[in-house]
This record gives C-alpha cells, structure tokens and sequence, in this order.
C-alpha cells in the first residue's frame, strides 16, 4: 500500500462523508447523552407514587407517615381502581394501599397486618427494581417506627422490666408485612428489551433507506419530476415498512415473547412505528438533502434516551422529556411495552405515531412544492454542414 493510494483514497467525496459521520456519531451520542443523563438519581423523586388509605380515619396518621418519609410525589386522593388505571398508563409507578382493617390488625397483638404494594412490571427494569426497594424500606421503618412506638407505651404502662421488655420488642417488631403485588408480570427479560430494539432497528433502518433514496431522487431527477419522485419514495416507503415489520413481528413471536393483543394488533402496531420513523428520517433528507443523514445520527440519539425503554422518562433532564412527545420512539417503546407485556392499551400511541406520520408527510410534501427543480439542460446535437 503506498501513500499515494491513501490520498486519492481521500479525495474521494464518500471517504470524507464517511469520516464526517464517524465523528458525528461520537459528538452527538456524547453530547445528547451525557446531558440527558446527567443528575439522574438526583431526579428519582420526580417518579410517582400513589397511596390509598381504605382503612379510613384510624390508619390516617399511618398514612401521614408514609407520606412524609418518602421524598417522591405523592398522589393521596385517588382510589384504588383509579390508582391502578394511572398505573397502567405509567403515569404512576407504585401503588401502597392501606386496606381496610389494618390498623384493626396492627392493634391485636396476635395478628400480623399486611400493607399491599402494587408495582406495574410493564415499565423498565429500573423502575420495578427501585420500587421493590421502597417498598421494602417502607415496612420496615413502619415495623421500626409505628409499631415500636405504640408498644414502647404499652410496656412503660406494664412496667416491665428492661430485659422482658426487650425480648417483646424483638419478637413484635415485624408485625407488619410487605404484600407486594406485580401487575403484568414478565418472567423473560428479553420481553422488557423488545420495546429499545424496535425503536433501535425501526430508526436505523428508516435512516439508511431515507439516505439511499435520496441518492436514487437526485440521479432520477433528469428522468422523473420532483412530484414524480416524491410519490415514488413513499410508496417504497410504506412497502419496505409492511415487509419489515412482517419479518420483524415474525420473528420476535417465533423467538418466545408472546403478544398480549395477538399478532396481528402487533404487527399493525410495528407497521405504523416504522412507517412514523420512516418519514421522519426522510423528512431529514428533503430538508436538506444528503446532510439530512448528519441530522438523523442527532434524532436517533434522541429517540434513544428520551424513549423512556432503559429509564422512566420522568427522571431524565427538562429538555429531553419535552422534546421526546414529538418523535416516535416514545409511543412506540409504551406501545410495545403493553403489547407485549401488558397494560392500559395502546389506542393513544397509535393516534400519536399517525399524526406525527402525517405531519411528516406533509412537511416534505409542503418543502418539495416550494423548492424548484434543477434546470435540465438540453444540448442539442448539431451535425456538421455538408460541402
């Protein structure tokens, strides 16, 4: 290999397009990441939790406790059906229901009181794990706190002595027990990482032919009008979309991860994530053409961390929980999430993915009638004068 081979290597327009990308994925990917993920744990407590109280005025100090011990927002004034449906919808991560009877429990010294915690398991993984955690430290400062203090009174008014006293502390102090429900439970992991795989692949992919058929436009343009080849793009557009999400609904049901809606909801559902992505990606290129592919590294870096499929949105920075409404990958990652684990439905996501679809649509449709096609340039063949 000689020097001289490496320049004319470098000279090629496509190496220096190339070495452009390559640099934009690591300055997009750092940049967009680092900053939504910074000060996360700092942001836990901008996750909900809901507490119901059916035990009425007797558990009211009990739930007061629980409320000023926990440091992330409360939600008190639902009840318990209204809390699950939020629940489902993720708007609320976990629910702590005092029942009724539970202070009737805690106060006969031969029962043993049971507090419920019901924690949806159709979210990230984050999200149930840290829940089970509160709940955890909830009873036991419940055991530590409530209980002990309530028996700290009855033994001062028994007078007994301080060894006695201790063993009866010890053998009550946990009387109060975790019932800790899972709605929508998921035994296979790989169900909780379908959701981050199809946004992942659907963008990608949507990325690549989006560039591709750009190229195709501009070499058709002496050939074909702009209309022509705009009609064109999307029909290739919605067939690849059908095909893809075919193949794709396929094979994740033939892997093991089961539908809660059956196949074909599924695979409608993913012809519409990738049709969305899809004109998004090419709305990047009839903007501004083959450095729209530049712009589409930065929108797939997006999607990717404010999808909310690794951690609840609501903890990532102000911007990108905002910014994150108006691309795909949000509904697509809490549609699949209720596809294929379970939860509220996904009729809200599907009208989201349509409209952005639709205003896609429009938007290129609207750039490619104000902007004027190339010129042609005729040269007519001239034949030389006979003597």
């Amino acid at each position: 290999m000689s020097i001289s081979l490496l320049k004319k290597f470098l000279k090629q327009p496509v190496t220096i397009v190339g070495i452009i990308t390559a640099l934009l994925f690591q300055v997009f990917f750092s940049l967009i990441w680092v900053t939504g993920y910074d000060h996360v744990t700092d942001r836990v407590n901008q996750m909900s939790i809901a507490i119901v109280n059916e035990d009425g005025t007797a558990a009211q100090p009990i739930m007061d406790g629980i409320s000023s011990s926990l440091k992330f927002r409360l939600e008190t004034d639902l009840t318990l059906q209204e809390a699950k449906d939020a629940m489902n919808r993720r708007g609320i991560r976990m629910i702590i229901n005092i029942p009724q009877g539970f202070t009737k429990q805690l106060s006969n010294p031969g029962e043993q009181a049971e507090l419920d915690y019901l924690i949806n398991q159709s979210n990230p993984q984050m999200v149930s794990n840290a829940m089970q955690t509160v709940a955890a430290q909830i009873t036991a400062a419940l055991n530590k706190q409530t209980t002990m203090q309530g028996l700290q009174q009855a033994l001062a008014a028994m007078q007994l002595p301080a060894a006695q006293a201790g063993i009866l502390k010890s053998g009550i102090s946990s009387r109060i027990n975790a019932n800790v429900k899972i709605t929508n439970p998921t035994t296979n992991f790989a169900q909780t990482m379908v959701p981050l795989m199809i946004v992942t692949a659907s963008f990608t992919g949507s990325m690549l032919l989006a560039m591709n058929l750009n190229r195709a436009s501009v070499n058709l343009s002496a050939q074909a009008g702009k209309w022509q080849r705009f009609a064109a793009r999307f029909i290739i557009m919605g067939t690849v979309a059908f095909l893809a999400s075919l193949i794709s609904t396929t094979l994740i049901n033939s892997l093991g991860i089961p539908f809660t809606t059956g196949y074909f909801a599924t695979w409608m559902f993913e012809f519409l994530i990738i049709l969305a992505c899809m004109t998004l990606a090419q709305l990047s290129l009839v903007l501004f053409g083959d450095a729209g592919a530049w712009m589409n590294i930065g929108l797939l870096s997006i999607q990717m961390l404010s999808s909310g499929a690794t951690i609840p949105r609501e903890i990532l920075s102000p911007f990108y929980v905002w910014i994150g409404q108006f691309f795909p990958a949000r509904y697509a990652v809490d549609g699949m999430l209720d596809l294929v684990i379970g939860g509220q439905g996904i009729g809200h996501d599907v009208l989201a993915l349509v409209y952005i679809a639709i205003a896609c649509t429009l938007l290129s449709a609207v750039v490619t009638a104000v902007r004027r096609a190339p010129k042609k340039i005729l040269v007519e063949a001239t034949s030389p004068s006979s003597p």
